[in-house]
């Protein structure tokens, strides 16, 4: 179709109906985009910028009027920034808090000063390269977050590592716009600071006073929706008229609802409108890109190089210097290795500001796209990846801490030996000390291995992958390996380890898909627990327990109750 042909196409539209056509064409073409894009595994957001590239005028341009569509955009930043702070949940940095927080920072000011570095050497002056530096140095919580769940690693070591820099990240992020929307002079900086902190202190009492509204609001599926929806525009409102920006309101209105006791409705309903809302802020930033100068593209090549090459080796080293093993360090900077749904806000605020030009604001969208794209594969094929990238990472071990040679009472002898201490090994641990069982634990988190020496249990810190490790563990002469790691392939290395050592003690692993159990017997597991199933399976024998004795039912629950406060600190 020509340009021409598709100008006169919109002529024809009543000019009432004309946002609609545009959202419509707009919402249709995302859609095909999107469908096409999901075939090679690819995260949505790209699909949605080339729908505004193709709708824009480097293309077809069927958008005669972007400035109501960068309007409607507004709404999209408002509820991506209300999602972010409905995901603030400090508790999430407990178990890794030193390494995502002080690694976090570290990593940020690292790739923030070599990028500023960068940009000024290129001949940008003024607030540009604090625009290029921030871009570089955030990740994306969304895709990472997809990601990293599709392959079930959220609740890994490196996932909550993972979880716990991005949790940081977005922190600073929201810090970092709203020091760019004021004058950014110190006086400024301060007030915009102490305002947003007077103004956080007000949306958590003010979400506290309002637990009695969305007490009789979670009644109603719609009214839930409003009044969640009017708390956000509520703060929106307020910080404009505090003298802050949108960002500050929407997201401490998600921070006062993170604790609410309807977090989960809330969020749940709230979704929708924010992919809807966030696709028309994406493809607004398609339409607003423009050909990009030679001279921006060998930046945008450098900044490219760095976002995915020297970015992950920075947070490798960041959580190398805490003590955890070569393969958390790996796989934590590997996943973290793109810019941020943040850094498009970002350079969205800073050419509206007029901080940044077109063809900055251009190169940097790309920048995004490009690094959005190629860390799909990157955490897809992350086990491959490592093996190729075994000699530089041998680099690694020169790397020392104090938490290296962490370990308590190891001896030889026969001993079950379990390998995994997070959720199901807590929960083991304890009902092998209850029965008196001579009990060795390996796990690679260090805070878990720090807490088991505390509480004079057997333990050595480190990967089974390590032959030194398994050396020590000493499998050749152990009763009973149990595994409860979560991830398959890891499980089906150990089993041939031990079954190379050891061809008749019992191993158990836990998996969480039946395919995988198949294979994982087929390797030579003894029992594979896959809690689905045996939740099934026990929750089946409950019920035939209550139909034959209906009393005790009151007991059951008692005696539950009782349990699950027993063991509540081991969980969570």
């Amino acid at each position: 179709m020509d340009l021409s042909v598709c100008q006169n196409l919109i002529s024809l539209v009543p000019s009432e109906l004309t946002i609609f056509f545009e959202i419509g064409i707009m919402i249709i073409i995302a859609a095909i985009l999107a469908f096409l894009i999901r075939l090679v595994r690819q995260p949505l957001i790209p699909a949605y910028i080339i729908t505004g590239i193709l709708l824009g005028p480097l293309a077809l341009g069927l958008i005669q009027d972007p400035h109501l569509v960068k309007s409607l955009s507004e709404i999209g930043v408002a509820f991506l920034i209300f999602t972010a702070g409905l995901e603030i949940k400090f508790k999430k940095l407990r178990e890794v808090g030193k390494v995502a927080s002080i690694g976090g920072v570290f990593q940020i000011a690292i790739l923030f000063a070599i990028a500023f570095f960068i940009s000024t050497w290129f001949g940008f002056i003024g607030k540009a390269p604090i625009y290029i530096g921030l871009v570089v140095a955030f990740s994306s919580t969304m895709i990472v977050m997809k990601l990293l769940a599709d392959k079930r690693e959220l609740n890994s070591l490196h996932g909550r590592i993972v979880i716990g820099i991005l949790l940081v990240q977005d922190i600073i992020a929201i810090i970092a716009l709203s020091v760019l929307a004021s004058d950014l002079t110190l006086n400024s900086i301060l007030i915009v600071l102490l305002k947003a902190f007077i103004f956080g202190i007000i949306a958590i009492i003010l979400a506290k006073v309002m637990n009695p509204i969305f007490n009789i609001a979670a009644k109603n599926h719609e009214l839930l929706i409003l009044v969640s929806i009017s708390f956000l525009f509520t703060f929106v409102i307020g910080s404009f008229i505090a003298g802050l920006s949108l960002i500050i309101g929407a997201f401490f209105a998600g921070v006062a609802l993170a604790n609410s006791n309807y977090k989960v409705e809330i969020e749940g309903k709230i979704r929708p409108l924010r992919d809807f809302f966030a696709v028309i802020f994406f493809v607004a930033l398609g339409l607003q890109l423009a050909p990009i100068p030679k001279q921006l593209l060998i930046l945008m090549l450098i900044l490219l190089v760095l976002v995915i090459v020297i970015k992950p080796w920075i947070i490798m080293f960041s959580v190398r210097i805490f003590g955890y093993k070569r393969k958390t360090s790996f796989l934590t900077g590997n996943a973290l290795a793109q810019t941020s749904e943040f850094s498009l806000i970002i350079v969205t605020l800073g050419l509206g500001l007029g901080h940044i030009s077109q063809d900055l604001f251009s190169a940097l969208v790309l920048l995004t796209i490009i690094t959005m794209s190629l860390t799909t594969y990157f955490i897809i094929y992350e086990r491959k990846i490592e093996k190729y990238m075994d000699l530089p990472l041998i680099l690694f071990n020169k790397f020392k801490s104090d938490k290296e040679n962490l370990e308590y009472s190891v001896k030889d002898g026969k001993r079950t030996i379990l390998f995994g201490c997070h959720r199901a090994g807590s929960l083991l641990i304890k009902e092998l000390k209850n029965n008196k069982e001579d009990l060795l634990v390996i796990d690679y988190n260090p805070e878990i291995i720090k807490s088991l020496i505390n509480k004079k249990i057997p333990c050595i810190y480190g990967d089974f992958a390590n032959p030194e490790v398994l050396s020590k563990a000493n499998l050749k002469n152990a009763e009973m390996v149990i595994s409860t790691i979560p991830d398959f392939e890891d499980n089906l290395l150990l089993i041939k380890k031990t079954r190379n050592l050891n061809s008749k003690v019992p191993i158990f692993v836990i998996t969480t898909r039946i395919s995988e159990a198949l294979k994982l017997y087929k390797e030579g597991a003894d029992y594979v627990i896959i809690p689905q199933v045996m939740g099934g399976e026990k929750f089946f024998e409950l019920m035939k327990k209550i139909k034959r004795d209906k009393t005790s039912v009151k007991e059951m629950k008692k005696e539950h109750l009782r349990h699950l406060k027993e063991i509540h600190h081991l969980l969570y």
